[in-house]
């Protein structure tokens, strides 16, 4: 079990880095439709209760 969790790791650690990667060609390349396909949509947050 422990070797699946290494791996498990490694694969998103890789995932993290290629999205970083496209994050960073898309700014490069201005590319500012593909740079919005990394990012989360708009969200409404109340703090009223905070």
């Amino acid at each position: 079990m422990q070797e699946r969790s290494e791996i498990r790791w490694i694969v998103d650690c890789a995932a993290v880095v290629d999205t970083i990667i496209a994050f960073a060609n898309a700014i490069d390349a201005k590319d500012w439709q593909k740079l919005r396909s990394h990012l989360a949509g708009e969200r409404d947050i109340d703090y009223s209760e905070f």
